[in-house]
């Protein structure tokens, strides 16, 4: 599904979060979002979600504007995780996995169906939560939570998978298998993927695309090759950086005069 979005912006109160963005994501593609806190990557991410509306300018999924769609087929075709979600909610680790399938349960449908049961089975295995499923949501560590979230995200089989920080919280091995899996889902089934992260580096292996946001706009945007440069991190992050390239992937390092400056 292809996603298109001319000008738009959003404000909260008189603050401005989201500031005349234009972006397109086909098919079977993911992109980006990076920028530090602030920079307009949660915003951006619920404005496609449906969870908020755009003050100005127009989001298109296909060539029609997202405000012409019901809440039914919004449920069913796009999936948001965030990575907040309160782990007071008294549920169970399966029911909450299984709420992702309610939008597609028939009228007067009061039960799971085998191929719920099934689809759940099978993400609890990918993502190594098979053990948390009789847990509740308020026994789970922060990584544990997050693996969980983005199962219940994938349990859709959405057209639309938009994830907030999916890393947040996880160890360096958890990072990657979460990403490889995202990746894998994306081409697999031809979804297309917007992801809100702070790691440069992940976001370089496993991205089409990349936009770099600085206070609600756009700064650079494209190829990761394109996007990081030592240059343009430092303008947005105000570190000084080597940016060292090994094979796709991109590492950016803190330079030690950078350091110093700050311990003196």
């Amino acid at each position: 599904m292809r996603i298109e979005l001319k000008n738009v912006s959003f404000s909260y109160n008189s603050v401005k979060a989201v500031d005349k963005v234009s972006l397109e994501i086909d098919s079977g593609k993911t992109l980006c979002l990076v920028g530090p806190n602030g920079s307009g990557k949660t915003t951006l991410l619920k404005l496609v979600a449906s969870l908020i509306r755009p003050k100005e300018g127009v989001i298109y999924l296909d060539g029609k504007d997202l405000k012409t769609f019901d809440i039914n087929e919004i449920a069913k075709m796009l999936s948001y995780s965030d990575p907040h979600l309160p782990r007071t909610l008294p549920a169970r680790v399966i029911d909450f996995i299984l709420t992702s399938r309610y939008p597609f349960h028939k009228a007067f449908q009061y039960f799971e169906s085998k191929d719920d049961l099934e689809l759940v089975d099978f993400l609890s295995r990918e993502l190594k939560i098979s053990h948390l499923l009789d847990r509740r949501l308020d026994q789970l560590s922060s990584g544990e939570l997050q693996r969980v979230v983005i199962a219940a995200a994938l349990a859709k089989k959405p057209k639309v998978l938009l994830l907030d920080e999916p890393s947040a919280f996880l160890d360096i091995r958890y990072r990657f298998e979460v990403m490889d899996i995202v990746k894998k889902y994306v081409a697999k089934y031809g979804a297309t993927s917007i992801v809100a992260l702070h790691d440069i580096n992940i976001a370089s292996l496993y991205c089409d695309t990349v936009a770099l946001l600085n206070k609600g706009k756009i700064v650079a945007c494209g190829p990761p090759s394109d996007v990081f440069s030592s240059k343009v991190v430092e303008e947005v992050y105000g570190v000084k950086v080597e940016i060292i390239q090994v094979g796709s992937y991109y590492v950016a390092f803190p330079l030690p005069n950078y350091r110093d400056r700050q311990h003196t």
